[in-house]
């Protein structure tokens, strides 16, 4: 049997390739970003970005309330930009910040000490000075020298701090040996000082120590004092060689080898005269240091140039 074809025509619907308009989306967004702008949105974002040049993983630079405080200090400020930073010192405390605040609190005499670091605002690290009050109240300048060092003195004595702190022995004046000075018939300044000062003034210690030997030479009394750190000082062409304890001093007693004296002990006196000398001899590690050398080690400013450091920082 023949199959049959027939043709059928279908009419083809073809489908627009233009995509819609997405109107509403374009809504949504424009009012999330109007709520970002509004809002602040951008600001924060722009203070989160790191500026040009700039290192974001750069340390927050802290300002001298926020050190002191960390440092376990209570911070105050002071007259003009001076602050402080004060600690009650108990033998169960933080570690301080600085190893001279730990020196100066280890010599603490009382359990409850306090201790004072003043700065300036802008520069907390490097202080002005350091204060203990204890049974007595010790005050530390840091004062820079004319080479750029700093050293700290010991407001009370003007000693450099810590070290050894000697004191002239009387109210005098040394005989001045310059390069050009001729010692032709004093070869004894060679090795020694010639110290003048008023008549029967007494002569004390230039450091505490020890006497290793005292008697009686051509010139008069002598006594030779250790006074520790290979430092030795003889004196001589004296009057009197006694012993004056200022807390009893109705006693009088002579001194002999071994006896210890301090800088108020009285070891010898000058002669009854108007102006009157005696002999100082000082070594160090056995070799012989002038007084004036000696005393400027230790004393490295003069009275002058600490009353106006004082000035400055309102003491």
């Amino acid at each position: 049997m023949p199959v049959e074809f027939s043709e059928h025509k279908v009419k083809l619907r073809y489908k627009s390739h233009r995509a819609k308009f997405p109107l509403g989306r374009l809504l949504l967004l424009a009012l999330a970003i109007f709520l970002f702008f509004y809002l602040g949105g951008f600001t924060a974002l722009l203070e989160r970005l790191p500026m040009p040049g700039e290192d974001k993983n750069a340390p927050v630079e802290k300002n001298w309330r926020d050190l002191c405080l960390e440092a376990k200090g209570t911070p105050f400020a002071l007259k003009g930009e001076l602050v402080q930073c004060s600690w009650v010192v108990k033998d169960s405390m933080p570690l301080l910040p600085s190893s001279f605040l730990r020196y100066v609190a280890s010599e603490r005499r009382s359990p409850l000490a306090k201790l004072h670091w003043v700065s300036h605002a802008a520069n907390f690290g490097t202080p002005l000075l350091v204060q203990r009050e204890d049974v007595e109240t010790k005050t530390y300048l840091n004062i820079l020298l004319e080479d750029s060092s700093s050293v700290w003195i010991d407001m009370d004595t003007g000693c450099r701090f810590p070290g050894l702190c000697p004191q002239t022995p009387l109210n005098f004046s040394s005989l001045p040996i310059t390069e050009d000075f001729d010692f032709d018939g004093q070869e004894s300044l060679l090795a020694a000082d010639v110290l003048r000062g008023i008549g029967e003034a007494p002569v004390h210690p230039v450091l505490p120590g020890r006497i290793l030997n005292e008697g009686r030479d051509s010139l008069g009394y002598f006594i030779e004092i250790d006074h520790g750190n290979n430092i030795t000082s003889r004196m001589w062409g004296m009057l009197a060689f006694v012993d004056v304890n200022f807390s009893s001093t109705d006693t009088s007693a002579a001194m002999h080898a071994r006896d210890s004296v301090n800088l108020n002990s009285v070891v010898g006196r000058l002669a009854p005269v108007d102006s009157a000398t005696f002999f100082l001899r000082i070594r160090r590690n056995g070799a012989f240091v002038r007084w004036d050398d000696f005393y400027k080690e230790t004393h490295p400013l003069d009275s002058a140039k600490i009353a106006k450091f004082k000035e400055e920082v309102g003491l």
